[in-house]
């Protein structure tokens, strides 16, 4: 008896997931059909035909379901190794393979990220694994730009924000169907190495 209503309970549990994971991956298409995180959780449970109160039920506000859109947008990146391509020791190096798995994120998932992030309310109120995972891989990056660039530490991370634009918009071209993923690939390879070494201070001597 005991174990058919722990079999009960983990269906139930399961079926549950299920409907979670359904409700951020319904978000996730109206963030991109949009093209803003402005959506509402009513036009979620209008298009899985559900309750509006169901959808409540598992994200309290729209808060909440954007830092679940978010956080699986997290989990994707550390499953391509985002992380440890951050992690390498050479700058040009780390930075061109972190643009082109951002690149081919935004490619296959759309751009969630870049649309929730625009929101200074959100972005403000941010919590999870995004939160987490964004401020690793950007100090990352900013401690080489800091070491090998010799800049301080907030014109480093605007040099961080300004690199993330080429993924961005190559990714944007790709969608658009202007340019195929692998030159927006070479795009990357390209002008990531190019705007470091554009940044890189004149010595004395070349001056």
């Amino acid at each position: 008896m005991k174990d058919a209503v722990r079999k009960v309970e983990l269906q139930s549990r399961m079926r549950a997931q299920d409907r979670a994971a359904m409700m951020v991956l319904e978000a996730d298409r109206q963030i991109n059909l949009r093209r803003s995180a402005r959506i509402s959780p009513n036009d979620v449970a209008a298009e899985l035909g559900t309750s509006r109160s169901l959808v409540y039920s598992y994200f309290p506000d729209l808060n909440a379901l954007l830092v679940a859109v978010l956080d699986r947008q997290a989990d994707l990146l550390l499953d391509a190794g985002i992380e440890e391509a951050a992690a390498r020791d050479d700058l040009i190096e780390s930075a061109v393979h972190c643009a082109i798995i951002y690149l081919e994120h935004i490619a296959r998932h759309g751009a969630a990220i870049e649309l929730c992030l625009r929101e200074k309310w959100l972005a403000r109120h941010l919590d999870g694994k995004m939160k987490t995972l964004g401020a690793r891989v950007v100090r990352a990056l900013a401690r080489k730009v800091q070491c090998e660039l010799h800049y301080g530490p907030r014109e480093a991370l605007g040099v961080v924000q300004i690199l993330l634009a080429v993924p961005e918009e190559g990714a944007r071209l790709v969608h658009k169907g202007d340019v195929s993923l692998e030159t927006a690939r070479s795009l990357c390879r390209r002008l990531i190495p190019a705007s470091l070494e554009e940044l890189r201070p004149q010595r004395q001597d070349d001056v």
